[in-house]
């Protein structure tokens, strides 16, 4: 009587351990990265990026040069010259590390393993049977190293401090249409 007891705390006091712990590596893998302050030293010379600019347009482009007063970048044959004013948010590729999706995904398929054995063996012969989780823990790593190497996002590199609200207007001047063209910055 006394070692179900045991083996019933023990099995909980595992599965406890491992929820509790599980939360922790997701906020770990998702932990925000601060954006750099400077625009001329987020950017190097090579870089592919993604930048915004004031209207709100982003584009896919390759930096060539950063000076103080202006940003030079190429997209195929187009060469554009910003203003650090005119770049309101700089992103770049980012993919998510694999070690840990290896111990999630192995963490969770022992986990899993443990509680399906429990289910339909007793605690020792789970205990014992450690070739299978094992296999069960390899299985569960390669699975989490496959998800996260798919995981491909884009990280903030620079954002431009809040400014005032900027309203623009330009006129629109075709042989058979006129207008006014009105956009609002935040």
């Amino acid at each position: 009587m006394h070692t179900k007891w045991t083996s019933t705390w023990l099995k909980r006091i595992g599965l406890s351990a491992v929820f509790s712990i599980l939360p922790g590596f997701a906020a770990w893998a998702q932990t925000p990265q601060k954006a750099t302050p400077s625009l001329e030293m987020a950017l190097a010379p090579g870089t592919t990026v993604w930048i915004t600019d004031a209207v709100g347009h982003e584009a896919k482009t390759r930096i060539v040069s950063v000076s103080g007063d202006v940003v030079t970048t190429a997209s195929g044959e187009d060469v554009r010259r910003l203003r650090p004013t005119d770049v309101t948010r700089v992103r770049v590729r980012h993919s998510d590390p694999v070690l840990n999706g290896a111990v999630i995904g192995a963490g969770a398929a022992v986990a899993s393993g443990l509680l399906l054995c429990s289910l339909t063996e007793t605690w020792e012969n789970c205990r014992d049977d450690v070739g299978p989780m094992l296999a069960f823990g390899a299985i569960g790593a390669g699975a989490g190293i496959g998800i996260d190497a798919l995981i491909r996002g884009r990280k903030t590199i620079y954002e431009a401090a809040p400014g005032s609200t900027r309203l623009r207007a330009s006129p629109i001047l075709a042989p058979h249409a006129r207008g006014l063209q009105v956009s609002i910055g935040f």
